[in-house]
């Protein structure tokens, strides 16, 4: 003999299939805001690790200049050379440099700021107040070496992951026979050595 009980009064076990479909609903949604910030997080890493490498090859790039690895493809002021870095294992980086007073071609965004050129600041600062004739050789392209500087600039572009900009640029003023060489073919001796 069957016993029934009345379902009147009786509270339900369970969950319908709407609340069940509203649940999965709302867990999914979680799931994918948190996949995409953790996604987003890596790309971010990323370019920062490549701005990173990118700002030690360009660094890389002005030392060899510096140390006259780049005499022989040098041939005169306002110069560009260009290449990769597949020889330091970042087949993806490539480098752009130029010597002289020239710029490359469309480098700056709007949000992106140029680097800041130190000399022509001061040339501009002295300008401005127009300061005595002996206090503009402060300002003057020779240093302690005793000759003239030039400007190098180095970009580096790197993969682009994110919506930021993918290239470095760095720029350093080097005296002109360390950038080109003398006479000889040599390196320029320092005031300290001889």
């Amino acid at each position: 003999m069957k016993l029934l009980l009345p379902t009147s009064g009786r509270a339900r076990a369970g969950f319908t299939l709407a609340e069940l479909a509203v649940t999965l609903v709302i867990v999914g949604m979680t799931l994918l805001i948190v996949l995409e910030g953790v996604n987003n997080s890596r790309s971010t890493a990323t370019q920062t690790k490549n701005r990173k490498i990118a700002q030690e090859l360009a660094l890389l790039t002005i030392a060899r200049v510096e140390s006259g690895l780049f005499w022989e493809e040098l041939d005169g002021l306002g110069t560009s050379l260009s290449g990769t870095y597949a020889e330091e294992d970042y087949p993806a980086f490539s480098w752009e440099m130029i010597i002289g007073d020239e710029e490359f071609a469309g480098d700056y965004d709007d949000d992106q700021d140029p680097y800041f050129d130190n000399l022509r600041h001061r040339r501009d600062v002295a300008e401005e107040y127009d300061e005595a004739d002996d206090d503009e050789e402060a300002f003057s392209d020779t240093g302690s070496s005793g000759g003239p500087f030039e400007r190098v600039s180095v970009r580096v572009s790197y993969p682009q992951l994110t919506d930021k900009p993918s290239t470095l640029t760095i720029e350093r003023w080097i005296p002109l026979e360390q950038v080109f060489g003398n006479e000889d073919g040599e390196m320029p001796t320092t005031g300290a050595d001889g």
